[in-house]
């Protein structure tokens, strides 16, 4: 590790990874549920993003905030204004970061509502072309709650605990 960096909603490290000493800058997120609050993070990534560098970039965690309308079940089944507006501008920020999202293998959803009705893709892992370069095909399988509990206490300095159930799609 060469250094470490935090913010309120995010702790980062920059690498040197395997035999080639690859610099690479890997940051975990844990964003606040309110629009104003989401678009703060995503302009300090970005300013992350822009000081730090083309690196290789891994950006992970919970962005409490969906894509598309598929990565979402049962809730408000219509997307108001105010949903599509956060769903250009999140996606917005991942093109302007120059970073991919990549796709779910396993079970498309990692946040279920205790009601048994509601499911989120609200959890990600955004890749910059450089980090595929350096390790090939990636892809994202989602794992039993039990490792992903395990790993989240492990690497999340933000969450308590973990609400996570895991659905197929």
């Amino acid at each position: 590790m060469l250094f470490s960096f935090q913010r309120d909603d995010y702790v980062g490290l920059c690498l040197e990874w395997g035999m080639e000493k690859t610099r690479c800058v890997v940051i975990n997120v844990y964003s606040k549920c309110d629009l104003a609050a989401k678009r703060r993070l995503w302009e300090k990534l970005a300013e992350e993003r822009e000081s730090r560098g083309g690196r290789a970039w891994c950006v992970l965690g919970d962005f409490s905030a969906v894509g598309r309308r598929d990565d979402q079940r049962g809730i408000n089944e219509e997307a108001s204004s105010a949903q599509v507006l956060e769903m250009y501008l999140f996606n917005n920020f991942i093109g302007e970061m120059e970073l991919e999202d990549l796709n779910v293998l396993g079970r498309c959803f990692i946040w279920y509502h205790s009601n048994g009705r509601s499911m989120s893709r609200i959890d990600r892992v955004l890749i910059s072309e450089e980090w595929s370069s350096v390790w090939g095909d990636n892809s994202l399988w989602v794992m039993s709650r039990d490792v992903i509990t395990s790993f989240s206490r492990f690497f999340s300095p933000y969450k308590k605990k973990i609400t996570s159930n895991f659905s197929p799609c």
